[in-house]
């Protein structure tokens, strides 16, 4: 077995698994690739020719199946729970102006919040939203409805 077989069939287990090991398709092109190369070097010796069947496949099966993951996905990102908070009362533990975030805790967590009102240590506030992880809240009308 030559040296270009045993790299190009390296760099493919590589690749699996790190595709493997993610959660979303970060190398599965490169897999393509490196196959392609793998047999490409079966008839060949030259690592140019071997590399740009490497880099072509790769980039036309990254081209081509991209859309194709979308229209899958529906072009829309997956529901994470990220609405499970929302309605959720919180206190302050950390004062605020507007424009500048305050801490609130959350069933024992300690999260950022932004509001478009003060806050002070203590207050009650509902949660409206959520970008990224950070909170937005407002102050609670009714404080009875904590839990």
């Amino acid at each position: 077995m030559n040296t270009e077989i045993i790299v190009w069939l390296a760099l493919v287990v590589v690749f699996v698994l790190v595709e493997l090991a993610t959660t979303a398709l970060v190398s599965i092109w490169m897999v393509a690739g490196a196959v392609v190369a793998l047999i490409v070097s079966l008839f060949t010796d030259s690592w140019v020719i071997q590399f740009a069947v490497f880099a072509a496949v790769s980039a036309i099966a990254l081209i081509t199946s991209r859309p194709l993951v979308r229209r899958l996905q529906g072009g829309k990102a997956p529901d994470l729970n990220t609405g499970l908070n929302i309605g959720r009362t919180v206190t302050v533990v950390a004062a605020s102006q507007p424009g500048r975030p305050a801490r609130v805790r959350l069933d024992g967590v300690d999260w950022s919040a932004e509001c478009a009102c003060p806050l002070a240590v203590g207050d009650v506030c509902r949660v409206t939203g959520l970008h990224g992880t950070t909170l937005t809240v407002e102050p609670a009308q009714d404080t009875a409805a904590i839990h």
